[in-house]
Order: structure tokens, then C-alpha cells, then sequence
């Protein structure tokens, strides 16, 4: 499928509403969780059919008009629940059936993601995560579906022709969390003995994992939540702990499992974590304006942002990039952080920008070791929300991290997303092209990074980039 140039929504008026609370959102998980066996019976016997809840399901008053697709997973449907849920509190007249589908990113949950994704045709590591969308996106082009409820993480930064991100609801946490094998006492990663085993298959966090923690071992660890936490928790397990995100957990029910949450400045998220991106037909003006209810402005413009910076920066589900956004509302009287947590350090950065490494940091900065990464907190800004973004990419196998970072007021999503876009310049100055360049060679063959060399540099040696 042809891909043009993704645009940002155009501005929506903004209605009150509030959002699903702790405890509705728990109890329609236990809701979902309740009828989630029969369903996926169902949808094994009727592959690719859309279909309606069993009888009995709670949601079930809730299906007829505006159709929502999702991927056939449990913690999908669990997503797709709570959006179907918001909308209907702002639209009873409304009802939103929900069709669960089949994605090629799902079919193999063990060959390396490069790897599965050249099968399909797709090298280019944003391209790629299309395993996660395409099928979807073929049907809501097609009319089948009029809107799809993605990980805002999923998705590729540049999307198809005729498709756009209709609305992002309120953020969940964006961390990521550090899960311990079921009865062993650690309560941190520094806690874990040199050789430890930890799980991911994430390249962004194997690379902060072996940057910040290098006396553990990183493995693979793939497969949906439960079937990670089944794999750590196994009596052969190899893995003494894994790492996951934290938003899965939670909507699943299985906070009760997060040992911490790691959190900024040292660890970065994902671009997109922890928020839904809702799909939509580029001309479709209703459905555009009945999803507007749940939309969150500043989810919506730190999210457009993280996405901004991704896609300057050619980056995707391979490269080790990570962010950390947050939002200052002018309405705040305490001028508080919306979903996101200051990142601020003791020590001045030049310019705002850093290059790390075990020695500390270049270009004139004042030094840092891996587990203080210096970005300076934001001096004070003009009157108006002000969005600050940091950026930051690491080799493969850690020992060099180049961050940058950026604030300004933001008074449309063009202003957020020029701000992603500032902070990825401020990191390709620093020689963030070289590691993507890099990054590029290691995988050229689909397999787990090799050790390489950036500007000279081997991977894990403390020299410091110029």
C-alpha cells in the first residue's frame, strides 16, 4: 500500500467530559476478562468475521453504529472496551459494534521482528510496524469500519493515504515496569546480582538495560503479557525478571505484578506509550467529530510530538529511541506536569543537548554518568501551555547515548510537532545520524545486533563523541 505524508487533525472543538474512572475501568476489564474465552472461540471459528459480544455481555447494549475495529487480543479488546465505553458516555444515542481481526504481527510471536517483517516486504523499520495495522487499515479504507483503536506505539509514523489519527484519549502511564519472577526478593534492577537474566523484546529497552544496568544479561522475551508473565514465572525459567509496559499491565488488571516503574530522567519511554491513537478515514468529518468527545489536548500534542521527532529521525520499532514529554497548562495554578514527569538535573546542559557516555557527556557539558543523564529543567516560558519534549538514542549495546531537548509554547498540533522535529535536529547535530547509520548495518541481515563502531567508537567503551 502506497504511504503518503501524515498531517496532523485538523483542530476539533473540545467538549467537557470526563473520563472513565479508576473503578469503572476496572470493572469493565473484569467485564471484558469475563466473556474474553467465548469470544476468542468465537473469532477461532469464524476467523475474520466481525463480530458482536456473547449473550449476556455487558457491553453488548452497546453495539450498532459506528464500528470499531480492533486486533484480536485480549488486552486489544480491552482497549476497545474502554473507548467504546467513553464514547457512549458522551454519545447515547450512539453505538459503536466491535470487530476483532487478525494481524500479521500477531501470527508469529518467536521470529525477531526485523526478521518477520522482511517476509512481508517490509525493511523500512517505521514501515514495518504496519504488521501491527494493516489489515485494519485495508478495512477502514474500504468502509468495513469507520474506526480503529490502536497502542498509539503500534503505529507507524507516516500512515496510509486517506488515513489519520482522529483523536488520542487521556494517557495512561507511560513507563515502562520491572516484573520479578514470582518469590524473589529484588526489589530494583540495581538490586539484581551481576548476570541476572532480564526479558524484553524491546531494542529500546535491551539498549537502556545494557547502557544503565550493564552487569545484567538481556534476552528475548517475546508474546503478549500474560504469556511473558507466564514464561518468567515458569520453574525453568531463565529470566529473573522482565520488563514490560506498565499501561499493559494496568489495563489488564495486573498492576498487582509491577515491582517498579521506571521512570525519567534515567529510563525514557516509548514513543507513544501508554496512549490509543484512533484511526479514521481522512474525510470523514462525523466520525471525526463524535470521537473529538474523548480527545485529550495535551496527550494529544505531547503524542504528536514524541511521533514528530520519530519520524525526522527515520526511526521505528528498531532503532533504541526514547522520549519523555511533558505538558504545563497555563489553566494550572500550580503550572503542574500533565502525563509526564519533570526530568530535570542539577547540571547545565549547552543548548540543551548531551552526548553520554560511561566517561559522562561532551560538546563542552558538564560530565554525567550513565545513571544521571543531565537535561536541564525548562527556564520559564511565555504565558500559554508550554510542551517540553526530550529525545534520546543509544547504540545497541549501550555505552553511548546522545539526548537533546526542547520546550516551547504550544497553541496547535503544528507548533507540537515542530517541536519533535527541533529536538531531533538537536540529536542528529550531536551524531544521532551515525547511530542510525549503524543501527541500519547491524540489522541489514534481520537478526540480533552485532557489536559495531560509532564515529570510531566500539559499542560499550567510554570514549565520548565529538
Amino acid at each position: 500500500m502506497e504511504r503518503a505524508n501524515h498531517h496532523a487533525p485538523e483542530e476539533t472543538t473540545q467538549q467537557s467530559v470526563a473520563p472513565l474512572s479508576v473503578s469503572e475501568q476496572h470493572e469493565l476489564t473484569e467485564a471484558t476478562l469475563a466473556h474474553i474465552e467465548k469470544m476468542s472461540l468465537y473469532v477461532s471459528d469464524h476467523s475474520g468475521e466481525a463480530i458482536r459480544p456473547p449473550p449476556g455481555c455487558p457491553a453488548e447494549g452497546l453495539f450498532g453504529r459506528i464500528r470499531v475495529g480492533s486486533r484480536n487480543s485480549t488486552l486489544a479488546m480491552i482497549q476497545a472496551n474502554h473507548v467504546v465505553a467513553a464514547l457512549f458516555k458522551t454519545h447515547h444515542g450512539f453505538s459503536f459494534p466491535v470487530s476483532t481481526h487478525s494481524v500479521k504481527g500477531d501470527a508469529n510471536k518467536t521470529a525477531p521482528f526485523l526478521k518477520l517483517a522482511s517476509e512481508v516486504g517490509k525493511t523500512n523499520a517505521n514501515a514495518a510496524k504496519s504488521l501491527w495495522t494493516m489489515e485494519l487499515e485495508d478495512k477502514l479504507l474500504d468502509g468495513d469500519l469507520d474506526i480503529i483503536v490502536h497502542c498509539l506505539k503500534d503505529m507507524p509514523t507516516v500512515l496510509p493515504e486517506g488515513c489519520v489519527i482522529g483523536c488520542i484519549p487521556q494517557r495512561a502511564d507511560p513507563t515502562d515496569a520491572f516484573v520479578v519472577k514470582s518469590g524473589l526478593p529484588y526489589k530494583s534492577l540495581q538490586d539484581l546480582p551481576a548476570g541476572a537474566v532480564v526479558g524484553t523484546s524491546s531494542v529500546r529497552r535491551t539498549a537502556q538495560l545494557k547502557h544503565y544496568y550493564p552487569h545484567l544479561e538481556v534476552q528475548e522475551c517475546r508474546g503478549n503479557v500474560d504469556s511473558r508473565l507466564r514464561k518468567l514465572d515458569a520453574e525453568d525459567s531463565p529470566y529473573t525478571a522482565i520488563v514490560v509496559a506498565t499501561a499493559g499491565l494496568v489495563r489488564l488488571n495486573r498492576e498487582h505484578r509491577i515491582t517498579a516503574r521506571l521512570t525519567a530522567p534515567t529510563y525514557l519511554h516509548a514513543v507513544g506509550q501508554g496512549a490509543l491513537g484512533i484511526e479514521i478515514r481522512s474525510n470523514d468529518a462525523n466520525t471525526r467529530r463524535i470521537i473529538s468527545a474523548i480527545d485529550h489536548r495535551p496527550t494529544r500534542l505531547a503524542c504528536l510530538a514524541e511521533r514528530s521527532l520519530l519520524r525526522y529521525l527515520q526511526g521505528g520499532c528498531s532503532a533504541p529511541i526514547a522520549v519523555q514529554s511533558s505538558f504545563r497548562s497555563a489553566s494550572s495554578e500550580s503550572n503542574g506536569v500533565v502525563n509526564g514527569t519533570s526530568h530535570g538535573a542539577s547540571n547545565g546542559i549547552a543548548n540543551g543537548a548531551s552526548v553520554s557516555t560511561a566517561n559522562g557527556t561532551a560538546n563542552g557539558a558538564s560530565h554525567s554518568t550513565p545513571h544521571s543523564p543531565s537535561i536541564p529543567p525548562s527556564k520559564t516560558q511565555p504565558d500559554g501551555d508550554i510542551l517540553e519534549l526530550v529525545g534520546t538514542i543509544l547504540h545497541p549495546h549501550g555505552g553511548v547515548e546522545i539526548r537533546a531537548r526542547h520546550s516551547g509554547p504550544v497553541r496547535s498540533d503544528a507548533d507540537a510537532e515542530a517541536i519533535g522535529v527541533t529536538v531531533a535536529e538537536k540529536m542528529l547535530a550531536l551524531g544521532a545520524g551515525a547511530l542510525l547509520t549503524l543501527i541500519d548495518e547491524l540489522q541489514h541481515v534481520f537478526g540480533p545486533p552485532e557489536a559495531g563502531v560509532v564515529n570510531g567508537v566500539p559499542a560499550g567503551e567510554t570514549k565520548t563523541l565529538t
